[in-house]
């Protein structure tokens, strides 16, 4: 998923939906509600997000497994949105 200046890469899995060590994530997204601000905070203090090169991103310091691919997409783009609809596969070619 692209949104804005983040590329996150990620996968479902029987447990959830694990998001890629290297990924980035905006630091403020979309200025809209944001339903996990506090998973967000609590992903910062573990370290599990730590600031980018880019300082609009952060990136993730290892692979995170989420509940579910929305959850995991709100956390990246930093706003509202639908998991199953931001992630793609990749177009090769």
């Amino acid at each position: 998923m692209r949104p804005q200046k983040a590329q996150a890469y990620g996968r479902s899995t029987g447990d959830g939906f694990l998001v890629r060590k290297g990924s980035t994530a905006m630091q403020e997204g979309s200025p809209c509600v944001k339903r996990d601000l506090e998973e967000r905070d609590r992903l910062v203090r573990q370290g599990v997000l730590v600031p980018d090169s880019d300082p609009d991103l952060y990136r993730f310091s290892r692979d995170h497994l989420f509940g579910s691919s929305s959850v995991a997409d709100r956390i990246v783009k930093d706003g509202d949105c639908s998991g199953p609809q931001s992630w793609r596969r990749p177009s090769y070619g």
